[in-house]
């Protein structure tokens, strides 16, 4: 009897085989791919072990070469951290009072400069529109951007003291828009620190009137001569000559020069040109702003030049809004700086100590002075690393030259050794002097105009600088303070501006 298959049964059966082996097939590829998937992770782990015991086997000069990059944006500057800290094994104890100096991997490059380094330069300022009763347009700008200087005002006399001084310094600003009898002997002193490395900004819109044309020098080696007198044009406008110059892009992005109320009259500015030699220009003067956007070599207004270190303004700045000159000298400065440590190594920053706070020693006088308390010309210990005291006894005063405190002025002479085998940077904002004042705790920091003052007339170091190994290195601060103030201590944390604090000491006042 012939076999009879039920059409039905026989599509059923076929297509439970089919789904049958679809299924397998789909635990078999499971199982590959999570037995992959395990390989895959067994193999990670691995190789992230291994990692890590290479990391763990490297020694502290191998961890100092890890520097954080942050890409520049349109508001801040290129930063480079490079942070030596303790080894993870080395007890804090140690790290707090090593002997050992660290190691810094090298030096880094022009565009990697951290904000630090930037912040420690040394700038000298003359402005005399500082006995205009005008807004101070440059130290609106250092001051919004937080740099050190030192402010002469309009006295031409401590300009020329500084200039003339052994002071070392990184940037000098003259900034003369009032005075048409500037020039004279200040371009040759401005000229001779150029020549020495440091990089200078000027404004000055009368250079056919610098007294005896002793501008010339300078002048020559920019590679710019005097074209003319910009003397009342129609429109007090002017014109970018390259737009691609980082003085227009960073740290701020300047793209025109609002014009504000007329304050100056006749002879406004002047206008330069490129000076040629044998056909050739004479120096690297690059045009920055002029007249008309197709003169490139004349009718200039803005000159920058000698590897940038030198920046020229020939216009005033009050003629123009403020929030877009201040933007351009925050420009001028950090680029002079940029090209100032290109002809000078940056300085190292301070290695950053790692503290424990329950491990840091007492800061208290040393053992055989610990009795008396109140002296502040004992000494005081830094966490070990730096002796500090005052070298005499705090005096008062109401006015200092022209700063007149709200309340008086308490001027302190301190000083400080470095115990340790490295430099170590002491800001301007690492002062203090705490108390209380009817029962509330007070904070006040240095008053800067007073304490450039004291340095201005009575000599020492800047408040601000770099403390050498096995230096005796001594300051003057000066504090605006309620006299009724109570329980004051002098309060110095090296590092504390930028939270990186190497040591804190307290010193009472009585």
């Amino acid at each position: 009897m012939p076999h009879y298959e039920d059409p039905e049964i026989k599509k059923s059966s076929h297509l439970l085989w089919v789904l049958t082996v679809v299924i397998s097939s789909v635990i078999v590829s499971t199982a590959c791919l999570l037995s992959s998937a395990a390989d895959a992770d067994l193999e990670a782990t691995r190789v992230s072990i291994q990692i890590q015991q290479t990391m763990l086997s490297h020694d502290q000069s191998a961890l100092t070469q890890a520097a954080q990059t942050a890409m520049l944006e349109t508001s801040t500057p290129d930063q480079i951290v490079v942070v030596p800290t303790a080894d993870p094994a080395t007890p804090m104890e140690s790290a707090v009072i090593a002997t050992e100096t660290p190691t810094m991997t090298s030096t880094p490059t022009i565009d990697e400069l951290d904000e630090r380094t930037l912040k420690s330069a040394r700038i000298l300022l003359f402005e005399d529109m500082s006995a205009s009763g005008k807004i101070r347009i440059v130290k609106e700008a250092l001051d919004s951007a937080g740099y050190f200087y030192l402010d002469v005002g309009s006295a031409k006399g401590w300009f020329k003291t500084q200039l003339s001084s052994n002071q070392e310094w990184d940037l000098i600003i003259a900034a003369a828009e009032a005075d048409r009898n500037f020039g004279g002997e200040y371009f040759e002193l401005i000229d001779d620190r150029i020549q020495k490395g440091a990089s200078a900004v000027i404004e000055y819109r009368d250079l056919d009137s610098a007294p005896a044309g002793k501008s010339k020098p300078m002048l020559d080696r920019c590679g710019v001569k005097f074209q003319s007198d910009w003397f009342e044009p129609d429109l007090r406008v002017f014109y970018i000559l390259e737009p691609d110059h980082p003085i227009f892009h960073q740290p701020n992005r300047v793209i025109n020069f609002r014009n504000a109320p007329q304050l100056w009259k006749g002879d406004v500015g002047d206008l330069v040109e490129i000076k040629n030699l044998n056909g050739e220009p004479a120096g690297d003067a690059k045009l920055l702003l002029g007249t008309n956007t197709q003169w490139k070599t004349d009718h200039g207004l803005l000159v920058n030049c000698i590897d940038g270190r030198l920046t020229i303004q020939l216009f005033a700045s009050h003629e123009y809004q403020y929030l877009d000159v201040v933007s351009m000298w925050q420009n001028y400065v950090y680029q002079a700086l940029k090209s100032r440590f290109r002809v000078a190594a940056p300085p190292a920053p301070t290695p950053v100590i790692t503290m424990d706070p329950a491990a840091t020693p007492e800061m208290l006088p040393t053992e055989q002075q610990s009795e008396v308390l109140v002296d502040p010309t004992l000494t005081y210990s830094c966490g070990g690393m730096i002796d500090a005291r005052l070298t005499r006894w705090p005096s008062y005063q109401k006015m200092l030259f022209e700063h007149n405190a709200s309340g008086e002025y308490m001027i302190l002479r301190l000083e400080m050794i470095n115990n340790s085998d490295f430099p170590i940077q002491v800001w301007d904002d690492d002062y203090s002097v705490e108390g209380n004042l009817f029962d509330k705790d007070i904070i006040i920091k240095s008053d800067k105009a007073a304490t450039g003052y004291l340095y201005i007339e009575g000599g020492g170091k800047l408040y601000q600088d770099r403390i050498e190994p096995g230096v005796v290195w001594r300051t003057q601060l000066a504090f605006d303070l309620d006299p009724r103030s109570e329980n004051l201590e002098l309060v110095v944390r090296p590092g504390d501006k930028f939270d990186e604090k190497v040591c804190e000491v307290r010193i009472p006042i009585p």
